[in-house]
């Protein structure tokens, strides 16, 4: 009996790279280029152990990044939120983003918000009132700096 093959298809603006072979290699492959690319636009287009979902999900990306204390987590569902098209985002949507995630979020999501923004400036106020993006800052955060060794 052979081992299944599975194939990822990873787009990144115009650029598309299909990847073929056992599930760890194209796992370890589609991480590597989520982290590389400054607009990673991953999609994993045929992965019969997943549902049709064709991004990293929230959960997923909260598991490989290990954020600690809120604001840490703030900053990776804001990036989750930015890579899913989300650019702009309030504190309904952070919510649902941290149910997206199944981490229970905290009573009060706009003190959060506030302290992400405010002491760690992962996030900055956006164009409407009552909404933030993610910062720089966080952006890099989120990309090189996490996990934490």
């Amino acid at each position: 009996m052979t081992n299944p093959t599975h194939k990822a298809t990873v787009s990144i603006g115009d650029k598309v790279i299909t990847f073929e072979g056992p599930r760890d290699f194209i796992e370890e492959q589609v991480a590597r280029y989520i982290e590389i690319s400054s607009k990673s636009q991953a999609r994993l287009d045929s992965d019969p152990l997943k549902s049709s979902s064709a991004h990293l999900s929230f959960r997923e990306l909260v598991e490989l990044k290990k954020p600690r204390g809120h604001s840490e987590l703030v900053a990776v569902l804001a990036f989750g939120l930015a890579e899913s098209g989300i650019q702009e985002f309030s504190e309904s949507e952070m919510r649902r983003a941290y149910i997206r995630a199944e981490v229970r979020p905290p009573k009060v999501v706009s003190q959060a918000l506030r302290d992400a923004k405010n002491k760690q400036d992962y996030v900055e106020s956006g164009k409407k009132r009552g909404t933030y993006k993610l910062s720089s800052h966080g952006d890099r955060t989120v990309r090189f700096d996490l996990p934490r060794g």
